[in-house]
């Protein structure tokens, strides 16, 4: 792409340039102008559709603004950047593809009013595309969200059935972990959520990740160092138990995105894992211990052992559910 197409893109003044009078406030203005017009339902109610894509209009957005914010010496050239409209549409998301995905999912995209106020959502592309660290997450879970909506409605609409809210939450939440699962790649994540150890004493490929116990309000009796161990997996959740056998409670992250990378391995069986007892070393973290909450180390390793990281195809963990979801009776 070059200057003059991305200009041309954005709908701006093509003998300007950004040495020629126009500012990055000013791009940034355009831009979140074109994203509201080409949210779908602004096309629908104005009839006439801007000849760009959203797509189009990011990557225009994109080249532009790093002659702001890069030195002289890192800016690409136009020919760096050269591509035809229609490869800016395409490259659009360039995230892996899981081609095994029970569904395709959308990519969503932030629509923003001329302040930079989050006004809604829309979709800049659709496929089987693997969750980066690039892609907002909670936009990520509403678009797994979505998902697993559309195949439960398109079940209610083939029989001509009434919906249970009650019934399609509980299938909803277990279906949208597991295709969530199918969209996540746990070991690649943990290299940008968790640190690597470094000690000859964790091994090679060991991560070190900040988690907690919940204990549901329960001031857990646990002495700083003390190891813990895995008792059960229960609805996706990891609960711990002392030397003795005393369950304590579960494990818990700060950072949700940790919940879908770290507890499926565990159900999976693909990781070893060391659990220590750690101290509070500010006073916020020091009073969540009154609320149930203690610190923790949580060491994982993954096993060498392929066959103990093979778990049930998740496809047909899907379809279970959903035949699960188009078996039960009518609600009245």
């Amino acid at each position: 792409m070059t200057k003059q197409e991305a200009y041309r893109i954005l709908g701006l003044t093509s003998g300007k340039s950004a040495e020629g009078g126009v500012t990055l406030s000013e791009i940034k203005t355009r831009y979140r102008s074109l994203m509201r017009l080409v949210h779908p339902d602004a096309r629908e109610a104005s009839g006439k559709p801007y000849p760009y894509s959203a797509g189009e209009i990011i990557h225009a957005y994109s080249f532009l603004k790093q002659d702001f914010v890069a030195p002289p010496n890192e800016r690409k050239s136009p020919k760096d950047c050269s591509c035809s409209k229609r490869q800016a549409s395409m490259q659009a998301w360039d995230a892996p593809v899981n081609p095994f995905a029970y569904t395709e999912r959308d990519i969503l995209h932030y629509a923003e009013d001329s302040s930079g106020s989050h006004i809604g959502t829309f979709s800049i592309a659709r496929g089987k595309y693997v969750w980066k660290i690039e892609e907002d997450f909670p936009l990520f879970l509403l678009s797994i969200y979505r998902c697993s909506r559309e195949l439960l409605e398109e079940i209610d609409s083939a029989l001509n059935r009434p919906e249970d809210p009650s019934f399609l939450k509980a299938i909803q939440a277990e279906l949208s972990y597991l295709l969530a699962q199918q969209f996540i790649d746990g070991s690649g994540i943990l290299e940008h959520l968790a640190k690597e150890s470094a000690s000859e004493e964790a091994g090679a490929g060991t991560f070190l990740i900040p988690s907690m116990l919940e204990t549901a309000g329960k001031t857990a009796a646990i002495k700083v160092g003390e190891a813990l161990y895995p008792s059960r997996l229960l609805k996706h959740r990891l609960y711990l138990k002392n030397r003795s056998g005393t369950e304590l409670g579960y494990l818990s992250f700060l950072d949700d995105r940790l919940y879908y990378v770290v507890i499926p391995l565990f159900e999976q069986k693909r990781v070893l894992v060391r659990i220590q007892a750690d101290d509070f070393v500010s006073g916020s973290e020091r009073s969540r211990r009154f609320a149930g909450y203690q610190r923790l180390r949580l060491w994982i390793r993954f096993r060498n052992d392929p066959i103990s990281g093979t778990p049930e195809n998740l496809n047909l963990q899907i379809q279970h559910l959903l035949e699960h979801y188009r078996t039960k009776p009518a609600f009245s």
